[in-house]
């Protein structure tokens, strides 16, 4: 009787247990939280060139790579369970393993190994635009497969079943080095279905609408396929395309209006599972500035004070987005961590006037970074002293404090030089003339068009190429200014119809080869024209030809000592300095200020934030209020 007794009683407990796991009240789904999370992308296709500073606050959120770095350093499962290597001594194959975890995309598809490698080999494939191709290029033929020679499936990835895919390396290959080069939120899965289908109706669609605001062509300047960029084919660029396989998924997604964020089910969630045991919140709702303008014309304010406004008012509980003014004033109270991107110029090295390194050189020392970050960006950027950022490891991984960058010193100073400027253009005898800055205008044609007279759009990037305009217009030449909308910028840089781009250089890697090995034409992740019957390499979107850089940058592939390794990447950056295809004014970092109401906002090492067990108090009373509030606004 007692043994019955103490069995119920372990029973009553257990069932209390389990029912506090739950924050969910019966038949409630859990909470809406509104924040201002970041600029609106342009899209969410986490394989292609990014526009956007700050796309990964929203690509960290709804995609998961294989592997994440924690706090310290550490490499971490995040969709992978677990790696390992292996030789196959029948066919002398180094291979690594990775085991994932069980989980499924937002339609409730379970993850597979599949999706990993379709993502990869599309990252790889001749016709695709990808700076994070270099990252793969340990695969085996890789290099091959991205100039044609071969085809995806001589590719060295397998799935030996759903949840374990295989990599075969080309050579002995350190793991430990892979690993963490697939922390790379860029590397995350996708699905080749959703990816053909929106690719097919996107054809259809471009034959039957007019050609406007959907595609922009341009001239081929060499290398490079000349190419067209049609929006219509983007499957990351819509609410009802998109699938995500982490932890939030897509709800809404319209320029100048939302981007929902809603819980993504089955998200590393077995069937009997609790709703909530992964991801606490069920929506994240950031609403822009035009999106909530009615009829009538915004006071004179721009998307930053606005959103501050709304954070004051107690309308959004999030605030992630700054210009200068906003930005100091809450200085105090604001969170900020570096992320391992940074904003560049890329120098057209085929261009008449700029064929010279020294020019090159002499247009980088110009240029006051110290003076671009705090008197115009103003939002907590780091002047940036090398073409690598900070955060970016170095041999010794366990002190984070001895990245590539603090080893390897400053490459440029923070400050102006014009005088070095001048000694190094009267050393190359360099001739004047007309340069043109091309930077881009965040928001597309139609946004523009639509909403130019009603909000105040300000362009933090044009202000910048202002600034080097005044400057080089010191050193002796003309400077024009052009400033493209996405789909036409794309189609710039694509076909290299630039002299001089700001572009903001999205990489998010550990690693310093990621970085430098783009501007070698063997690594340069351009699309390629393919001829079967020879190696189609494209130059980077610079068009750098330097034999002895490509030399280096291919001997590092091989290296697998991390000393060895990353002894030559320095040697790599000092040469890339001297080459100067492009040069870093900053290094950008991940601010917020929240509401203190608001608790378990994370941040990864990569600077984006993690919102799954995020909590706002009384969130149902606010949710009841928001709701009302909305039902009023609708009824007008």
């Amino acid at each position: 009787m007692k043994k019955i007794t103490a069995l119920l009683l372990c029973l009553i407990m257990a069932v209390g247990i389990f029912a506090g796991c739950t924050t969910l009240k019966e038949g409630e789904k859990g909470a809406t939280i509104s924040v201002y999370l970041s600029s609106f992308p342009q899209t969410l296709d986490p394989a292609l060139v990014q526009l956007n500073s700050d796309v990964d606050e929203i690509l960290g959120l709804i995609f998961e790579p294989l592997t994440t770095i924690d706090e310290n350093g550490k490499v971490v499962g995040a969709l992978a369970e677990e790696w390992y290597s292996f030789y196959d001594t029948r066919e002398d194959a180094y291979q690594m393993y990775f085991k994932l975890k069980q989980t499924s995309w937002s339609d409730k598809r379970p993850v597979s190994a599949d999706d990993i490698i379709y993502a990869w080999k599309r990252i790889l494939a001749p016709e695709t635009d990808s700076p994070y191709a270099s990252l793969l290029y340990p695969i085996k033929n890789a290099k091959m497969v991205k100039t044609g020679l071969m085809t995806s499936d001589d590719l060295g990835l397998a799935a030996a079943n759903s949840d374990l895919l295989v990599v075969t390396f080309e050579n002995d290959y350190n793991i430990d080095l892979f690993a963490e080069a697939v922390a790379n939120i860029h590397l995350a899965p996708i699905r080749e279905d959703v990816v053909v289908r929106a690719y097919k109706e996107g054809e259809e669609s471009s034959k039957s609408s007019s050609e406007e605001d959907n595609t922009e062509t341009s001239s081929d300047s060499g290398g490079a396929i000349s190419k067209i960029v049609p929006k219509a084919q983007d499957w990351a660029a819509s609410a009802a395309t998109i699938v995500c396989n982490g932890p939030y998924t897509v709800k809404a997604f319209d320029e100048g209006s939302k981007i929902v964020l809603e819980r993504n089910p089955y998200y590393m969630r077995e069937e009997d599972d609790y709703l909530d045991k992964y991801v606490l919140p069920y929506r994240i709702v950031c609403k822009y500035q035009a999106g909530l303008l009615g009829n009538e014309r915004m006071p004179d304010v721009d998307e930053y004070q606005f959103q501050a406004e709304r954070f004051k008012d107690g309308r959004i509980f999030y605030l992630g987005g700054f210009n200068k003014d906003t930005y100091n004033e809450f200085k105090k109270n604001i969170e900020t961590k570096r992320t391992l991107n940074s904003y560049v110029y890329y120098f057209n090295t085929q261009s008449e006037l700029l064929k010279d390194q020294r020019v090159r050189q002499a247009l980088s020392v110009a240029l006051d970074r110290s003076k671009i970050v705090n008197e115009i960006t103003g939002t907590g950027e780091v002047a940036a002293t090398g073409y690598v950022p900070y955060g970016v490891f170095d041999a010794d991984r366990k002190s984070l404090k001895n990245d590539f960058r603090t080893v390897g010193g400053e490459m440029n100073s923070k400050t102006g030089d014009m005088e070095k400027a001048q000694s190094l253009l009267r050393e190359a005898n360099a001739k004047k003339g007309t340069l043109t800055i091309t930077y881009l205008i965040p928001e597309s044609a139609t946004y523009y068009r639509n909403y130019k007279s009603r909000v105040k759009i300000t362009n933090i990037y044009e202000d910048i190429a202002n600034y080097a305009k005044s400057v080089w217009e010191q050193l002796g030449y003309t400077v024009n200014l052009r400033g493209l909308h996405p789909t036409e910028y794309l189609t710039a840089l694509y076909n290299r119809d630039f002299e001089i781009l700001g572009i903001n250089n999205i990489m998010d890697s550990v690693d310093a080869f990621a970085y430098l090995a783009p501007f070698s034409k063997y690594f340069s992740g351009t699309a390629v024209s393919v001829d079967f019957t020879k190696e189609a390499y494209s130059m980077h979107y610079t068009g750098l030809e330097s034999d002895e850089y490509d030399e280096l940058i291919d001997s590092i592939l091989k290296l697998t000592d991390r000393k060895e390794r990353v002894a030559k990447l320095h040697e790599a950056e000092r040469m890339f300095t001297e080459l100067c295809p492009a040069t870093a004014l900053f290094y950008y970092s991940s601010s917020y200020v929240k509401s203190s109401d608001l608790k378990n906002v994370e941040t990864t090492f990569f600077g984006y934030k993690n919102f799954n067990d995020l909590k706002l108090k009384n969130y149902r009373e606010i949710n009841a209020i928001e709701e009302s509030l909305e039902a009023e606004e609708e009824g007008r």
